[in-house]
């Protein structure tokens, strides 16, 4: 992010500049300035907003040229005039703003300038009252003035009803010509929360149905020949092609991978989609966030030797195979990552749960569940070959069925809520998931980032972003600075 500073010149040296911040329902708050400032999230902001529009340090205004400008500074999600996104923009009369597509207005007005930022025109220096005084007045007024100068009044009082008319038809032009540009911006706003609308209910009646298709291959792994429960399977695929259709439509007219995006935003849009959460609700800085947490993998070797370690080993395709067999993404390969870098042999602290082994850190009561075997070396901090959590097939076939009861019950087909459970502790998550309303709207990782973000234990919010930011590198390992292979050479589209 540019992170610049204008150079801040005395206050009252500058013409003063308001601006007028509408913020969802709240109430309007105004604010005035005689020198540079920033508008964004972070506290150390002139203005500071909440919305989750609006990135850590989002627009700085400042005065350069004899001009008041606004500078979007690398924000996530944009600032928009008039429906379309902008860099840089001058200020002036009523010059109006929004940060994000849906974010907060912002309404600009400049002391002593006119129009909307277009032209910024300043009161003039000087006035030339003598000339206006001596030839400009009424031709029928008697002042003693000479032949000449009622002539030259005459000649311009005649002009000037002409040009009177003239300047009545432009102002009238002009006049409709702003309201219909006002109106379109009103309607391309509008469209945009419409089409953002549309598509978020598209994303997540997709979710609802990936839950509901998952109670129903339950039920055929249970019964055979029955035509009933085969029809809902051949339904449920229809609606969800024709749910992703719509989806994939808005999406591409939203332009959220349009050509303009930078690759690195779209890959982590991507990888956002392919974890189950939808991209347009995706909180302001977590792009940035992501590219902190790529920083730190950059630092250690830790990434490229688990990696390696992996593919020397033939793991990417077996742990995709599981992953896939359950209708899970094969990116939750990372998770395996995190926790042992993909040694089987890692055993885990001792805990009031038990010992944690093998490359998916399994407790012994939740390996049992899932059908792994524990050895006699149980309560033993040492490795134990007779113990199948330490078995990589078996152990991965076990994990895959437990992420797919996560994601398909309590994590409501969110993967990276799912992650923070396998971290935090299942019951732990529980309590505070079921405080989310029962359906993929309203419990996602996104909502639950918002609302329990200061009761996220650091330890499991580093846990999700390391394996998120390292599926990202993943999927392109170049364009992030990394030397080494793609684990997925083809990687699934999110479905």
């Amino acid at each position: 992010m540019d992170t610049r500073t204008i150079p801040i010149a005395e206050p009252g040296s500058f013409p003063k500049i308001s601006l007028t911040a509408s913020e969802g329902s709240n109430e309007p708050v105004k604010f005035e300035f005689t020198r540079s400032f920033r508008i964004g999230r972070d506290p150390e902001c002139q203005v500071r907003l909440t919305d989750v529009a609006v990135s850590k340090v989002h627009l700085e205004v400042y005065f350069e040229k004899d001009r008041w400008w606004a500078r979007d500074l690398g924000s996530t999600n944009g600032t928009f005039r008039g429906g379309k996104k902008i860099t840089k923009v001058q200020l002036g009369s009523r010059t109006k703003l929004i940060l994000g597509r849906t974010g907060p207005l912002l309404t600009f007005d400049v002391e002593g300038a006119s129009g909307d930022g277009d032209k910024t025109l300043m009161k003039p220096l000087f006035s030339p009252t003598a000339f206006v005084d001596k030839y400009l007045k009424d031709p029928d007024e008697k002042d003693g003035a000479g032949e000449q100068t009622r002539l030259i009044r005459q000649k311009f009082f005649v002009q000037e009803k002409v040009r009177s008319r003239k300047y009545i038809r432009v102002i009238v032009a002009v006049g409709v010509l702003a309201l219909v540009a006002s109106a379109y911006a009103v309607y391309s706003h509008l469209q945009v929360q419409k089409h953002e609308i549309l598509a978020q209910e598209a994303f997540y009646d997709m979710k609802a149905l990936d839950i509901a298709y998952a109670s129903l291959k339950k039920q055929l792994s249970t019964v055979t020949g029955d035509t009933t429960v085969h029809a809902e399977v051949s339904t449920y695929l229809e609606k969800r092609r024709k749910l992703m259709a719509t989806y994939e439509k808005l999406i591409g007219e939203l332009g959220i991978y349009s050509e303009g995006m930078d690759d690195k935003q779209k890959t982590i849009y991507h990888v956002a989609r392919v974890f189950g959460e939808c991209e347009i609700g995706m909180p302001g800085d977590f792009i940035e966030e992501v590219e902190n947490y790529i920083d730190l993998w950059k630092k250690s070797p830790r990434l490229r030797q688990a990696i390696s370690r992996a593919q020397e080993s033939g793991y990417p395709a077996r742990i995709a195979e599981a992953m896939i067999q359950e209708d899970l993404p094969p990116q939750f390969f990372y998770l395996a990552l995190q926790e042992s870098e993909f040694d089987s042999a890692v055993v885990g602290p001792e805990t009031r749960f038990g010992i944690a082994k093998g490359m998916w850190q399994f407790m012994p009561a939740t390996a049992v569940q899932y059908g792994l075997k524990t050895g006699p070396l149980i309560r033993v901090a040492r490795p134990d070959p007779r113990d199948e959590r330490q078995d990589v097939s078996k152990s991965t076939r076990a994990a895959a069925k437990y992420i797919s009861d996560m994601y398909n019950t309590e994590a409501q087909a969110s993967g990276l809520l799912v992650i923070a459970g396998y971290n935090w502790g299942h019951n732990v998550v529980k309590s505070l998931i079921r405080e989310m309303p029962e359906n993929p709207r309203d419990r996602n990782f996104w909502k639950f980032l918002t609302q329990h973000r200061d009761k996220i234990p650091k330890q499991t919010y580093d846990y999700v972003f390391y394996i998120f930011s390292a599926a990202v590198i993943g999927e392109n390992p170049k364009l992030w600075g990394f030397n080494m292979e793609k684990p997925f050479p083809e990687t699934p589209r999110p479905n």
